[in-house]
C-alpha cells in the first residue's frame, strides 16, 4: 500500500487531485493512523472471543426484531438490512466510505489530537449489483455497496460502504493508498473544512449537528 504524508492542507488536495480521472475513488477518514481497515464485526469478534458467524447472526436477529417500530422504510433483503444496522451502530461486516475527499478528512480530524489521523483512498474495487435475494455472508470478494434508501446523514456524506467476505481480517487491496495526517494539523484543517462548507450541520443533518456545530464555533473555532 502506498502511504502519503503531508505537512500542509494544500498538499491533501494535491493526493486527491492526482488520482487518474476516470477511476471511481471512494474514501475513509479514521482519527488514528493506526487503525486498520477492519469491520465492527471483526472487531467485537476479536474483543468477545465469540465465533463470528454465531454472533452476526444472533446480533443481525435482534435488531431486525426490535428495530421493525422505528423504521420508516423496512429494508427489502438481507443487503439492505445491513446497511441500516450499520447505520445505527450495530456492529456488522460492512465498512463506511464516501465519495467525498473532504467529508473523509473531517471524520479523519473530527477528534481531539492525540494521534495521527489517516484517509484510506481505494479505487478498483467493484460495486455491487446483485438480486434481492443474494445471501451477503455468501460472497467470494468485497463489493462496494450502496443501497437503494438513502438517509439524510447518508446524502450528505456522499455514503456508501464496502460489503466484506471475511469481516474479521483487516482489508487489503493493490489499489488501496493511505494520507497520513499528522495531529498537529487536525485543528487547522478542521478549521479549513468549515470554511469549505464540511461541518456538523452538513456530516450530523439535524438539531444534533446543529448543537454540535454551534458548541464547537462558540468553543473551539477562534
Amino acid at each position: 500500500m502506498e502511504i502519503i504524508e503531508i505537512k500542509k492542507f494544500d498538499e491533501l488536495l494535491e493526493a486527491f487531485e492526482s488520482q487518474k480521472a476516470g477511476q471511481n475513488f471512494v474514501y475513509r477518514g479514521v482519527s488514528n493512523t493506526s487503525y486498520e481497515l477492519i469491520t465492527s464485526l471483526g472487531r467485537c469478534e476479536s474483543a468477545m472471543g465469540k465465533p463470528i458467524e454465531r454472533l452476526e447472526a444472533r446480533l443481525i436477529k435482534l435488531f431486525k426484531e426490535s428495530s421493525i417500530p422505528y423504521l420508516e422504510h423496512k429494508p427489502n433483503n438481507e443487503l439492505e438490512w445491513l446497511a441500516v444496522a450499520q447505520h445505527y451502530g450495530l456492529p456488522t461486516r460492512l465498512l463506511d466510505w464516501t465519495y467525498n475527499p473532504l467529508v473523509s478528512t473531517y471524520f479523519a480530524v473530527e477528534s481531539t489530537p492525540i494521534n495521527d489521523a489517516a484517509i484510506y483512498i481505494l479505487s478498483g474495487c467493484s460495486t455491487i449489483q446483485i438480486p434481492d435475494k443474494t445471501n451477503p455472508y455468501k460472497l467470494d470478494k468485497v463489493f462496494k455497496y450502496r443501497p437503494p434508501y438513502i438517509s439524510a446523514r447518508i446524502q450528505n456524506q456522499a455514503g456508501l460502504f464496502t460489503v466484506h467476505n471475511t469481516p474479521d481480517t483487516p482489508f487489503e487491496h493493490d489499489k488501496l493508498k493511505k494520507v497520513v495526517i499528522p495531529k498537529q494539523l487536525k485543528s487547522t484543517i478542521k478549521k479549513t473544512l468549515f470554511k469549505y462548507g464540511i461541518n456538523q450541520r452538513l456530516i450530523y443533518p439535524g438539531l444534533d449537528g446543529v448543537a454540535r456545530d454551534l458548541k464547537w464555533l462558540e468553543t473551539k473555532m477562534f
